[in-house]
């Protein structure tokens, strides 16, 4: 498995990200993007034992990373992995394992969140978010995906500009061919605060918006009927069986709203949300 990391000032981070990788026996190369880096991601990259293949790129921006790491690699399966992701050796050979089988467009890693230093609000909200089917299943937002051939040639090279390369994958691939595979779990740092959630979620919207505007018709529509079904019904539904608390529901209402409520003010504005914009 080959392996491209992009990564915009991700010092403090991305030696512990290729620790991992060195740990995979399935992993035969890594290439590492440093894009629009003001500090020492470069250096860690060309000193760290694993010897990667670096190659950098003046301009930060993720998608661009991505096309340039993979015009790099050669062989299959391919991951694409976030710089502040950790994943141990056996998670990623199961990564592996499970994107080379034939029927597999796309293999991810099951989520698991740290929510020790986030505040009430924050807990309460994902209370709510991380039971919902829709988020539950959603290949997006782990950090690493691995392609196969057959979903590389659906997916490479990735669109200038792109605000959410995962989303793009799931989009493209679809559910049937996304596989989640149980040995390999990451451990995700959500937003800490009330304000970094909200700049998280207005990302999310931004990448959602370019996602239907750059997919085909039918991709869109179904990804907006899928979303439908994380509306208040079935939130509601969630409190009456009790899998979500009432006041985990009341956070998560009045995020979603307010978030919606920022991006109706953004676009009378006439400010865009770009890569790494609201992070």
């Amino acid at each position: 498995m080959e392996v491209v990391v992009p990564a915009h000032n991700e010092e403090s981070t991305l030696g512990g990200c290729l620790d991992g990788l060195a740990s995979a026996g399935s992993v035969s190369r890594v290439v590492v993007v440093p894009n629009g880096c003001v500090d020492r991601t470069e250096g860690v990259a060309l000193a760290h034992r694993s010897r990667p293949t670096v190659r950098r790129s003046p301009t930060p921006g993720k998608a661009a990373a991505l096309n340039l790491g993979d015009a790099e690699c050669a062989g299959f399966p391919r991951a694409y992995l976030d710089a502040d992701i950790v994943l141990d050796g056996a998670a990623l050979d199961a990564l592996a394992a499970a994107a080379s089988a034939e029927d597999t467009l796309v293999a991810v890693p099951v989520v698991r969140l740290d929510l020790t230093d986030a505040s009430w609000l924050v807990r309460r909200y994902y209370g709510a978010q991380r039971a919902l089917p829709t988020v539950r299943d959603d290949p997006a937002g782990r950090g690493v995906y691995v392609l196969g051939r057959r979903a590389h040639e659906r997916v490479f090279p990735l669109p200038d500009n792109l605000i959410a390369d995962d989303g793009y994958v799931a989009r493209a691939v679809g559910s049937t061919g996304c596989v989640v595979v149980p040995a390999a779990v990451v451990v995700l740092v959500p937003a800490g605060t009330l304000p970094a959630l909200l700049r998280r979620r207005l990302r999310v919207q931004a990448g959602n918006q370019q996602l239907d505007a750059l997919l085909p018709a039918e991709s869109a529509a179904e990804s907006r009927v899928l979303a439908g079904g994380a509306g208040l019904l079935a939130l509601s539904a969630l409190v009456r069986s009790g899998r979500v608390r009432p006041i985990d529901a009341v956070v998560f209402t009045g995020v979603t709203t307010l978030t919606r409520l920022l991006v109706l003010v953004r676009r009378w504005r006439g400010r865009e949300v770009r890569w790494g914009s609201t992070r």
